[in-house]
């Protein structure tokens, strides 16, 4: 299936600038635009400062704030904003931060494009009417 998601920006938030590409990569066939910042604390500053994000992209495990800390700061600021964990961490207390992130939907990595496409055309349809 294709999408056109030319209005959509994606916030991708992880420490290695190679996931991002990556995951840049994997959306580039659904036109998205896409903003990276490399830090849980920068993706707070840039949701607090009213920037736009249809989706946010986070990375659990990063410097200065993680994922998990900066999700529940953004959905507190902006609830409206999808919020999709991606990990490696699958088992133990790294699945129960997780859970309680409130975040919206988790992938795993390696993270397979078919599945990060699905499950963004999820979220985007979820938060369609809010």
């Amino acid at each position: 299936m294709d999408y056109n998601w030319q209005d959509k920006l994606i916030l991708i938030v992880d420490d290695k600038k190679m996931n991002y590409d990556l995951l840049k990569t994997q959306l580039r066939k659904t036109k998205a635009s896409f903003v990276w910042l490399e830090n849980g604390a920068l993706a707070v500053d840039y949701i607090k400062c009213g920037n736009k994000a249809d989706l946010i992209l986070m990375d659990i495990r990063m410097p200065v704030m993680d994922g998990i800390e900066a999700s529940k700061a953004i959905k507190e600021i902006r609830p409206e904003i999808p919020i999709v964990i991606q990990t490696a961490s699958v088992m133990g207390s790294a699945f129960d931060e997780i859970s309680n992130s409130k975040c919206d939907d988790t992938v795993f990595k390696p993270i397979d494009a078919k599945k990060l496409i699905e499950v963004v055309a999820h979220q985007f349809e979820k938060y369609a009417g809010i």
